[in-house]
């Protein structure tokens, strides 16, 4: 249905256009009142393009919001990469300054510290092979 009404101004811009070059062609033959509105074919033709005209503008107007509509999504969308990019670098320096610290306690010379490394050294004299 949204595709249709995007088409919508478009024909009808075409439709008033062709009506109003056709009414301008045979403006010369007869330039009575058509029924009852005192308007002569050349008068229904100017009016018809006024109109045409006026749903040109309609026309102009919406694929300018659908434009700008589109441009404002890939903007988002960017900005929304960028802010997960900048996350992930963050955890990242927040992983390695853990790191770092860990590493740093481990290898402070402390009894605990001996312990540990005795251990793990027993565990792979013992699995190792």
């Amino acid at each position: 249905m949204a595709s249709f009404l995007a088409l919508l101004p478009r024909s009808l811009t075409t439709f008033l256009y062709a009506v109003a070059a056709l009414l301008r062609f045979y403006g010369n033959i007869d330039t009575t009142p058509i029924s009852k509105i005192p308007l002569t074919i050349l008068q229904w033709s100017f009016i018809t393009f006024i109109l045409g005209t006026a749903a040109l503008l309609a026309n102009l107007g919406l694929e300018w919001n659908a434009g700008n509509r589109s441009r404002n999504r890939e903007i988002e969308e960017r900005n929304r990469a960028d802010q997960e990019r900048q996350r992930a670098v963050s955890r990242a320096r927040i992983q390695n300054r853990f790191f770092l610290l860990q590493t740093r306690h481990q290898l402070t010379p402390s009894p605990e510290t001996r312990t540990a490394l005795a251990d793990f050294l027993s565990f792979l004299q013992e699995y190792g092979e």
